[in-house]
C-alpha cells in the first residue's frame, strides 16, 4: 500500500527540469511531452481544468517551447519554475502569452487585480486570441466581476474551448442563474466526459435547479461508469429524499451499517491516552497552517493537509489512522454489501487536519467530494457535551445537506453522535455531515480525514 503522493507527471517534471538546467533541452522536451500527455488526478487549481490551460485549441498554438514548458508547471503548483521560465523569455512577438502566463501565476497567489491587470494587457495585444479571452474572463471571475466575465468566456467557448463552458457555468452559478448554468456545464461534459470536473459542477447545477428527477438520472450515467462516485452518491440519496422516493434512498443512509465507531488505544511511547492527547493538542496548535475558518469550519481553526507531519504525534495519529482504515477497506473487499464497498480503492493516500472549536463553533454541511472513506477522531472534547444534552451541542449529525437543495422540510433519515475522546469514527465520504454548535468556550479538538484513492 503506498502513501506517498507521487504523481507520474511530476516526477517526469522534475527530471525534465533537472534536464533543462543542465542544458540537455533535447531530453528535457521528450520528458515535457510526456508529462503533457498525463492527466493530474484531481483539480490542481481553482478554476483551471485542464481544458482551458493550453492554447492549442481553435488554430492557436504555443509560441515558443518554453511558454509550454511553463504552462506545464503551472498545472502542477510549480511557479516558481514557471516564473523563471516566463522571465527569461524576451521575444516581443510572444509578449501577449507571457503576460497570460504571469496573470496565471497571479490568480495562483491570490492577486486577482494583477492577473486581470496582465490580462487586460494580453487581450488588447491578441484580440483574437481565445486563449486570452478565457484568462482574462477567468480573472474577471475570480476579481468578483462574473457578469462582465460572460463575454469574454463565451467567445472562447465557442471557439471550442471546454474549459470556456466549464467556466460559463460557475458564472452563472454565481449569478444563481441555474438555468443558464446547467446548459453551460453539459456542454463542457459533453467537450470531454472523462473529465469529471464538469460532470461534478453539472450534478449540483441540477440539484439548484431543482431538477431533482435529472440529477438522479445523471448520477446514475455517471456511476455506470464510475461505480462508487463519491460526488454522485452525495447528490442522489438528497434528490431522492426529495423525490419522496424513500424505497431508493434507505440503502444510502445505513448509517448502522456505514458508520462505524472504534476506541483507539494509545500508542507506545505515550504514557496513557491523557499524554498521547496532550501532546497532539500541542502539535495542532502549533501547527503553522492552522488558519481561522478555513473550508467548512465556522468560528474555529482548521490546519491544511498534514498527512506528511513530521510532528511526532500528529505522525503516530497518521499511521494508527492508516491502519484503521486499511482493517475497513480489507473487509469491504472480503464482502461488498454496498455500492460503497465495491469501490474500496486499491491505493490511497491520507489528507488529514486538525481542527479547534469553541463557543458557537460547528462546521457546516459538506460532504468530502474527493475521498472515498472519511473518518475523525476525537481529541478533546469538553465535559459540556453529555449524552443527556437535548441540544446535542457539539454532536456530529450526518444527512442533512446544504440549504440550497435540501429542504428544511423534506423528511431526511439523519444520526446525530456525541463525540468521545479517543473514539475514531469512520464513514463514506458521500455523506453529508454536520456540527452542531457548541455552546461553551472549552476547546473541542478533532482529527479529520480522507481516503484519497490514487
Amino acid at each position: 500500500m503506498t502513501h506517498a503522493l507521487g504523481e507520474p507527471a511530476e516526477d517526469l517534471l522534475d527530471t525534465a527540469w533537472q534536464a533543462l538546467k543542465a542544458g540537455r533541452t533535447g531530453d528535457a522536451d521528450v520528458l515535457y511531452d510526456r508529462a503533457a500527455l498525463l492527466r493530474p488526478h484531481r483539480q490542481l487549481r481553482a478554476y483551471w481544468p485542464l481544458a482551458l490551460t493550453s492554447p492549442g485549441a481553435a488554430g492557436e498554438e504555443w509560441a515558443s517551447a518554453d511558454l509550454k514548458r511553463a504552462d506545464l508547471h503551472i498545472n502542477y503548483l510549480q511557479d516558481a519554475r514557471a516564473a523563471e521560465i516566463l522571465k527569461s523569455i524576451s521575444t516581443p512577438s510572444v509578449r501577449s502569452q507571457v503576460m497570460l502566463g504571469h496573470a496565471r501565476l497571479a490568480m495562483g497567489r491570490g492577486a486577482a487585480s494583477d492577473a486581470l491587470a496582465l490580462a487586460n494587457q494580453a487581450r488588447a495585444l491578441t484580440p483574437d486570441s481565445s486563449y486570452a479571452a478565457i484568462i482574462q474572463g477567468t480573472a474577471l471571475l475570480a476579481s468578483g466581476r462574473p457578469q462582465d466575465a460572460i463575454a469574454p468566456l463565451t467567445k472562447a467557448a465557442n471557439a471550442g474551448r471546454g474549459g470556456a463552458w466549464f467556466l460559463l457555468g460557475l458564472v452563472y452559478q454565481r449569478l444563481q442563474n441555474a438555468r443558464e448554468s446547467v446548459a453551460a456545464y453539459r456542454k463542457a461534459y459533453a467537450f470531454d466526459r472523462e473529465d469529471f470536473g464538469p460532470a461534478n459542477n453539472l450534478m449540483s447545477a441540477l440539484m439548484e435547479a431543482r431538477d431533482y428527477a435529472g440529477a438522479v438520472a445523471h448520477a446514475d450515467t455517471l456511476l455506470a461508469t464510475k461505480p462508487g462516485h463519491t460526488t454522485s452518491l452525495a447528490y442522489k440519496y438528497i434528490a431522492l429524499a426529495e423525490l419522496g422516493r424513500h424505497d431508493e434512498l434507505s440503502p444510502f443512509t445505513d448509517y448502522d451499517a456505514l458508520v462505524t465507531r472504534e476506541r483507539l488505544s494509545p500508542p507506545a511511547g505515550y504514557r496513557d491516552q491523557a499524554d498521547f492527547h496532550a501532546a497532539l493538542a500541542r502539535e495542532i496548535g502549533a501547527e503553522p497552517t492552522l488558519a481561522y475558518e478555513r473550508n467548512t469550519t465556522r468560528f474555529g481553526y482548521q490546519t491544511d493537509d498534514i498527512g506528511f507531519s513530521t510532528s511526532p504525534a500528529i505522525r503516530t495519529l497518521n499511521a494508527m489512522l492508516t491502519a484503521a482504515v486499511q482493517r475497513r477497506a480489507d473487509r469491504a473487499r472480503r464482502s461488498p454489501s454496498h455500492d460503497f464497498d465495491k469501490a474500496v480503492p486499491k491505493d490511497f493516500r491520507l489528507y488529514s487536519w486538525g481542527v479547534i472549536i469553541r463557543e458557537k463553533g460547528h462546521q457546516a454541511p459538506h460532504f468530502h467530494p474527493h475521498g472515498w472513506l472519511s473518518g475523525v477522531y476525537y481529541v478533546e472534547v469538553p465535559d459540556d457535551i453529555t449524552e443527556n444534552d437535548p441540544e446535542r451541542t457539539g454532536w456530529i449529525e450526518f444527512g442533512r445537506g446544504d440549504e440550497r437543495w435540501n429542504k428544511p422540510t423534506t423528511p431526511m433519515p439523519t444520526r446525530q453522535l456525541r463525540p468521545e475522546a479517543g473514539v475514531l469514527l469512520t464513514f463514506p465520504s458521500y455523506f453529508w455531515h454536520s456540527t452542531l454548535p457548541l455552546r461553551t468556550n472549552k476547546p473541542r479538538i478533532s482529527f479529520a480525514f480522507d481516503v484519497i484513492p490514487l
